[in-house]
């Protein structure tokens, strides 16, 4: 169970009104037989190095995803940037990459704008490695995203089996916990060249997921469903309520099918990340974009003006309220429209095309 505490009023004071981008239009879109998609794999530890003091095993894994982009950018010097995509709570790679319902796939959409993305399932979810439930945290799955940073860097991973392709810059992305992970790993490692928030706040829960939460807490305290994990929202009609306002039923309904429990040592390392975080993402000195539904039922107004608040660092941050939108913002009606707004903002910063 884990509580937020809204910034100080003086932190709030003469805080500039949301601004919707002004970048021009989204980019042309690419031909879609360019657009590839590849298996990928990254050798992790699940160590923590990072400014979130939290516990994890050690241990070795494998961290499983895609690599989504046009093709020639993965032609001997074509390569130029790339996104990390992190998921939230719940989720699992396929909230990047969504394939049950036509037009939500937000790698391939990426993609036919110019940009390379790499979308995974994290530590504990989907077909990567899962450790004990209470033995990985915030700050170990942010020390797993600098290794695989570091690894997209470098081209060493292995990708569709062979060498992967090394990207000069690398932007991270994080929806929900995974925007949480994000921000630490930017303000701990500092080897990121953009950062890009959806859906997360270090202040304003709502009572609505505050009752979820803890009931969660309740699931790892009597040992977790399956031992060490505990879903968000016991039942799918709860996590329904919490992650959509605006959706097609078709989305909904296979997201939520596909949904996963979450690491108890996640869940329970989330006060101290946010406690950490209002200390530290003011070091952060990137290109920050951070994207809220205005219909959020997790983080609702005034979140994002809060947490925009706590980035004093950084000369270019840019906060989107996303109308008639709630938390899941890549399955949402508006996600391409969101989505080619991203775009504009990635590519007026030099992260997109070779």
């Amino acid at each position: 169970m884990f509580s937020f505490r809204r910034p100080a009023a003086a932190a709030v004071a003469g805080l500039a009104a949301l601004t919707a981008l002004a970048v021009g239009p989204a980019p042309p879109r690419a031909a879609a037989d360019s657009v590839v998609s590849h298996a990928v794999t990254f050798k992790v530890h699940s160590v923590n190095t990072s400014q979130v003091p939290c516990p994890t095993d050690g241990a070795a894994y494998s961290i499983q995803g895609h690599l989504t982009a046009p093709a020639a950018q993965l032609d001997p010097g074509g390569a130029h940037a790339v996104v990390l995509d992190l998921h939230g709570l719940g989720y699992g790679e396929f909230f990047w990459h969504f394939q049950s319902v036509p037009g939500y796939d937000w790698a391939a959409g990426l993609a036919d704008h110019g940009i390379a993305s790499v979308s995974v399932d994290r530590l504990g979810y989907g077909a990567s490695g899962h450790p004990p439930g209470n033995e990985t945290c915030m700050g170990g799955q942010a020390d797993i995203a600098h290794q695989m940073v570091q690894a997209l860097k470098k081209g060493d991973y292995d990708m569709d089996g062979g060498p992967g392709v090394g990207f000069p810059k690398v932007v991270i992305a994080g929806h929900s916990a995974g925007g949480g992970i994000s921000q630490v790993e930017a303000y701990s490692f500092r080897d990121v060249d953009g950062l890009m928030v959806f859906s997360w706040a270090d202040s304003d829960q709502s009572p609505q997921v505050l009752g979820d939460f803890a009931q969660t807490g309740g699931v790892c305290l009597t040992g977790g469903k399956p031992p060490g994990y505990a879903p968000l929202g016991q039942s799918d009609d709860d996590f329904k309520a919490l992650m959509f306002h605006h959706a097609d039923a078709a989305v909904e309904s296979a997201a939520t099918a596909m949904r996963n429990p979450d690491p108890c040592g996640d869940d329970g390392s989330i006060p101290t990340e946010i406690f950490v975080d209002h200390l530290q993402v003011s070091s952060i000195k990137l290109p920050v974009l951070l994207v809220m539904g205005a219909e959020d039922a997790i983080f609702p107004p005034p979140s994002l003006e809060h947490q925009k608040s706590l980035y004093t660092g950084t000369g270019d941050l840019t906060a989107v309220s996303v109308p008639d939108t709630g938390h899941a913002v890549t399955l949402e009606a508006s996600a391409p429209s969101t989505r080619d707004t991203v775009a504009s903002w990635l590519c007026a910063r030099g992260f997109c095309g070779g």
